[in-house]
């Protein structure tokens, strides 16, 4: 079924124990993903009942330290006025604040003189405990919602759970149409060469020069923000990496003895490219792919966190680290979006490395 190449590039990345068990992790986790209507204890954009977290609601302590102060001005001929405080401590305190005055030219150094008085032993302590306060979200893990609750009320787990689910499939898709219409341009750039050529690189060069952001903002602003508009908006600006790769395998195949070969026996164009050289240029696209649904899943959490993601209440990693930055003091929010999103990126930067070094033609080279 495969080719001898293929299973020795198989059998050479299964020995790379790390990428090995990265890709099964992966495909793991996307699994546990898919099945999140059943893993998740509720939906993701239902509010979480204020009741049932009432008894998780810390009392109010109230603290009162008996402190005592004195207060007073302190006239230039040495008068008193306006004391406040305990009269055990009038005369002292009265006679610090002269001996200051003399101190410096027998003027008082301010209009009025104010002294703290801290007793050398602990102040008494008054504690009242208040009622409990109303519950108000974000609210902190507790038992039943173990990744805590957002500024809406809903439950993080669930949230991080489906929208992991959408960035996988968003990444996967994503990436497969990059794929496509990257092979495409791209072996028709290197198989014809000459003026076709030159007219698609120019129009590439000129593609990649637009700015992406301002138009997903110009179409999220006219058509609407959902997931079809932003995938087929990302899918035209992905493919260009993808094109240079592809036309420089068929530049390089090409000239192959078994494509002049096809030539003469008359087999059609269609055929030569996707029959006779694609399956020599797959390299390129499997290598490329991991690191293209990673870039997918990052993007999509980028454009969710500014705002130009998906529709509002779409669960979304990007969208609890935005309401992250509102609430700094919850770190709830910051902590389980981003080692979700860390998780599945590291996994996929691992996949990709051993991929590119089973596909990799070139032999172990040491230096002496």
């Amino acid at each position: 079924m495969f080719s001898p190449l293929t299973r020795k590039r198989f059998r050479s990345f299964r020995r790379n124990r790390r990428a090995w068990w990265s890709l099964c992790c992966l495909g793991a986790l996307f699994v546990f993903c898919l099945a999140a209507d059943w893993v998740c204890p509720c939906d993701p954009r239902a509010v979480v009942d204020a009741k049932t977290l009432e008894q998780y609601v810390e009392p109010v302590v109230e603290r009162r330290y008996d402190v005592k102060t004195v207060r007073f001005n302190l006239l230039p001929d040495g008068t008193v006025t306006d004391y406040e405080g305990p009269e055990e401590l009038r005369s002292r305190e009265v006679e610090a604040a002269r001996r200051s005055a003399r101190e410096n030219g027998g003027v008082s150094p301010r209009p009025y003189i104010r002294v703290f008085v801290e007793p050398k032993e602990p102040p008494a302590v008054t504690e009242k405990v208040l009622p409990r306060p109303d519950v108000s979200f974000p609210f902190r893990p507790v038992p039943g919602h173990p990744f805590g609750i957002d500024a809406g009320g809903r439950d993080v787990y669930a949230r991080v759970v489906h929208g992991m689910r959408i960035a996988l499939l968003f990444g996967l898709a994503l990436a497969l149409l990059g794929m496509l219409f990257g092979l495409v341009i791209g072996a028709v750039e290197g198989y014809f060469g000459g003026a076709t050529d030159i007219v698609l690189q120019r129009f590439t060069e000129i593609w990649s020069a637009m700015p992406f952001l301002y138009v997903m903002i110009f179409i999220g602003s006219t058509v609407g923000r959902s997931f079809a508009v932003l995938l087929v908006c990302y899918a035209i600006f992905n493919w260009i990496t993808v094109s240079y790769y592809m036309r420089g395998e068929f530049l390089r195949l090409r000239t192959r003895t078994f494509v002049e070969a096809a030539k003469v026996q008359g087999v059609s164009t269609v055929r030569i490219i996707f029959v006779h050289i694609l399956p020599n240029a797959m390299t390129p696209l499997i290598t490329l792919f991991p690191f293209l649904l990673m870039g997918a899943i990052g993007s999509l959490a980028a454009l969710d966190f500014l705002g130009f993601g998906l529709p509002p209440m779409t669960p979304s990693c990007g969208e609890l680290l935005q309401e992250a930055q509102q609430f700094r003091d919850c770190w709830w929010l910051i902590l389980f979006p981003s080692l979700a999103l860390f998780t599945v990126m590291l996994l996929t930067v691992l996949v990709g490395e051993g991929l590119r070094d089973a596909f990799d033609p070139r032999q172990e080279v040491k230096y002496e």
